[in-house]
């Protein structure tokens, strides 16, 4: 009886031990379990109230989405266009906003502020972290990945009864010299991206992680 127990024991520790999640070795967060949502490009993201279109994917379950909504704003008001902010980064659109949000007042940049009032109710009712979780303006690079992929998310976008990306100029939050930032759009087919003027008017999505 007592052999009968002690493997009876032994089988419940190893089927416990198989369906743990995984840990890292440092000990750090839980890897995503297996029951966890999968995202694809084109895919609707909805958890709370947080919701966005997906539009790159590193492993299915994080990645980049877009908003549904769009603004038309200018990137800064007029009396700000020959200020250079030093928020020229190619890639991390993140690290331009947080440049824009940490040494100005987001009220004379239009876009930007736009964006960053997106975060109001999840900062204050979720434990995200700052850096990984904020909706901001894309950057160059960024806007240009999302446009790329724009016929995935304009079935999702006009699905939900959102406007769709097409035929529009958009803001990203890299600035190109002291009064201009480059602003992209598909035309035949082609992504083109302009030096434009900062207090021009255009569009303007923003993006974040999941």
């Amino acid at each position: 009886m007592k052999k009968t127990l002690s493997i009876f024991t032994l089988l419940l520790f190893a089927f416990a031990s198989c369906h743990k999640p995984e840990t890292p070795a440092d000990g750090g967060t839980p890897l995503p379990s297996h029951n966890d949502p999968v995202y694809h490009v084109g895919d609707y993201y909805h958890n709370d109230t947080l919701e966005g279109v997906v539009f790159f994917s590193y492993d299915g379950r994080n990645g980049l989405m877009v908003s549904l909504e769009e603004a038309c704003l200018s990137w800064c008001e007029p009396n700000y266009v020959n200020s250079e902010t030093g928020a020229t980064n190619p890639y991390d659109g993140w690290h331009n906003t947080n440049i824009l949000m940490s040494n100005y007042d987001l009220r004379h940049y239009p876009a930007i502020q736009w964006s960053h009032l997106r975060n109001t109710w999840h900062l204050a009712h979720q434990n995200y972290s700052i850096t990984a979780y904020q909706w901001f303006v894309p950057s160059n690079d960024e806007l240009r990945y999302l446009l790329q992929n724009q016929s995935e998310v304009n079935r999702a976008l006009e699905s939900l009864g959102y406007p769709t990306l097409e035929d529009k100029a958009y803001w990203s939050s890299t600035e190109l010299g002291t009064r201009s930032a480059a602003a992209l759009r598909v035309q035949d087919d082609s992504i083109i991206v302009s030096e434009t003027l900062k207090n021009e008017t255009l569009y303007v999505r923003a993006i974040r992680n999941f």
